[in-house]
Formats: C-alpha cells, structure tokens, sequence
C-alpha cells in the first residue's frame, strides 16, 4: 500500500468515527486537524486517534494507555498480538471514558 491509500483509508475511517460520535447521547465533542482526532469527553478525559505514515499505522490514546494498529486480516489489528480491533479498543475506550456504549464493529470491515 502507498502513502496515498493509506492517507485514503485513515480518512475514511476517521470519518466513521466521526459519524458514530455524532449519534452519542452525551456531550462527546471532537476535533479532526492535522492528522490528529481529538475526541472529549464529558469529564475532560480525551481520547486520541492519530495517523503514523512513516509506519502505516493508526494510534489510539486513552487513559488506559497507547495502542497501535496496523492492517492485519481486513482490519485494523494491534500490532502486539492482533488479538483487538481498534473498534473493539475504541468502544472499550469510549465506555470507559464517556460511559456511553458505542458500536464501533463497523469500523472493522472497512478494509474488506
């Protein structure tokens, strides 16, 4: 994959995510710049999404800590053990830190 799709695929789904968090109940505010998706939450907790082009990678920091994803099976995957989609990581984030249940298996298939 070059820079170009992989620019392509991250705005996609930083675009998901957007559209998921416009459905929330509470007051979930984010910011999309510079390759950066700053998502805050009610109690001034954020959550961070950020492109890493030199390595193909997504990043996720929550307060739990940082994990990086790559592509691994047609998704998003840690790149410690593939174990965890990043929709999987990113709806655990979002219960913990927003307390508000999210959906977020649809960002899993958008590699397929």
């Amino acid at each position: 994959m070059n820079e170009a799709q992989f620019q392509q695929q991250v705005d996609d789904l930083f675009l998901q995510v957007e559209e998921l968090l416009d459905e929330a109940e509470s007051d979930i505010d984010y910011v999309n710049t510079n390759g950066l998706l700053t998502i805050s939450c009610e109690n001034a907790s954020q959550i961070i999404l950020s492109r890493q082009p030199p390595l193909s990678q997504v990043w996720l920091a929550c307060l739990t800590g940082g994990l990086h994803f790559e592509q691994q099976q047609g998704s998003w995957r840690l790149t410690t053990d593939q174990s965890q989609t990043l929709g999987q990581c990113l709806a655990q984030a979002l219960q913990d830190q927003a307390q508000e249940r999210f959906d977020c298996s649809a960002l899993d298939g958008l590699l397929a």
